[in-house]
């Protein structure tokens, strides 16, 4: 367990455009651009980008007499980093700031942030003890509460009674792990202890050894056909997935699932290594999903132009920051973090933007996502990922498409 403490000051500072919105209206924007949220930091931000040219050329459109910028700082993943940098804007008077990917990144800024009322919109936290009623923080995705009734959903589905989970060890790891292990024994289910690992780590031999030891042990016990194994990670799953080779893990003849973290991403299609190894194991990976709509697919359209790919739902809500800020910004007519968040709720209730409806709950947070289940295939001699099925958060249950469905 690791302790950590924090000096909190109150820094007293003058907003940019207070009473009436005119000129240059800044907007900070804090995120993971380099280290283990890079992938989910690079697509959030373009969305985040295609967004304020909308709003600015609305604006520009109706002589609303203000301009939105960004002002955009790199955390790195780094918790410690997030929090200077929310310093350093606020010490700016920036108290409006947006990104937030990681939940470790939010965790490290809601003390100095609630206490200096600067308003914070996460586009992708989502660990349990951070849905805090009545605080300075919104989030645009639901807590890690559902992602564990999906993994549990799915082992049912799948007839296993004993689960392995390896996980990245910092708040939002922990807290889909623990969610996960609350919804499974609800269900009957058994879980390891597992194997928690270092987020700054980047060799992960031990690590392997151990799944596979853990593996092993677990067959002997209850059958391999009653045992899965699921991990949660960030960027550094591509090192774990080549450490756990070594291991010829397609052999154990287990289940394999993953949280969200790896799915849909690149590293993942792009490495021969890992795409074998997860095609042959028929790994499921779930990831939350946009609502299909017209906004969401030219939203997607220009994405592919400026990145070669789509986003998932992390990458879209970058997208929904912007917008409902603009939104709050604009019903305020101010800008005051008090002022803008009192709209926040009243913009979520009518805002569809490129992720769909979803209001926000008693904690600022959205109530739910369906998932999309997907896998990886080789077609035409090139590994892609394609969905398979989806999981409906309302009804817990899950559906198969007919025909895998290509994504890229």
């Amino acid at each position: 367990v690791t302790a950590t403490a924090t000096t909190t000051k109150t820094v007293t500072v003058t907003p940019p455009a207070a009473g009436g919105l005119s000129g240059e209206v800044k907007i900070g924007w804090v995120d993971g651009l380099t280290g283990g949220n890079a992938f989910w930091g690079e697509q959030a931000k373009t969305t985040a980008d295609i967004a304020l040219e909308e709003v600015n050329k609305h604006l520009k459109d109706t002589n609303a007499g203000w301009t939105m910028t960004l002002v955009v700082e790199d955390s790195e993943t780094k918790p410690d980093i997030a929090l200077e940098k929310l310093k350093s804007l606020h010490a700016r008077g920036i108290t409006i700031v947006s990104g937030w990917g990681t939940s470790g990144d939010l965790r490290a800024a809601m003390t100095y942030a609630n206490t200096n009322k600067i308003l914070l919109l996460s586009y992708g936290s989502t660990a349990i003890d951070l849905a805090v009623a009545g605080d300075y923080v919104y989030r645009l995705m639901p807590t890690s509460a559902q992602e564990g009734q999906m993994l549990v959903s799915l082992a049912k589905y799948l007839g296993v009674t004993y689960l392995i989970p390896l996980w990245r060890g910092d708040s939002w790891g922990d807290s889909v792990v623990n969610a996960t292990r609350t919804s499974a024994a609800k269900a009957g289910i058994s879980v390891d202890d597992g194997i928690r690992y270092n987020p700054d780590a980047v060799e992960f031999s031990a690590e392997a050894s151990a799944l596979n030891s853990a593996v092993l042990s677990a067959k002997s016990k209850y059958g391999a056909d009653k045992v899965a194994w699921f991990i949660v990670c960030f960027e550094e799953g591509k090192a774990i997935y080549e450490a756990l080779a070594a291991y010829n893990p397609t052999s154990w003849g287990i289940k394999w699932l993953t949280n969200d973290g790896p799915s849909l991403c690149d590293w993942v299609v792009g490495s021969t290594t890992i795409a074998e190894m997860v095609s042959t194991a028929d790994c499921i990976f779930p990831a939350k999903m946009p609502t299909p709509s017209g906004k969401m697919q030219q939203v997607q359209n220009e994405v592919k132009a400026r990145l070669g790919r789509t986003a998932d739902l992390y990458g879209l809500n970058g997208y929904d920051c912007v917008w409902t800020l603009a939104l709050a910004l604009m019903a305020a007519d101010k800008y005051d973090p008090d002022a803008v968040r009192a709209q926040l709720p009243m913009v979520f209730d009518v805002y569809q933007g490129a992720g769909g409806w979803s209001p926000l709950n008693e904690y600022g947070d959205r109530s739910g996502r369906n998932f999309g289940l997907y896998k990886v295939m080789k077609i035409g001699g090139e590994w892609k990922w394609v969905q398979v099925g989806m999981w409906d958060f309302g009804t817990e249950e899950i559906s198969w498409l007919p025909e895998p469905v290509v994504v890229y």
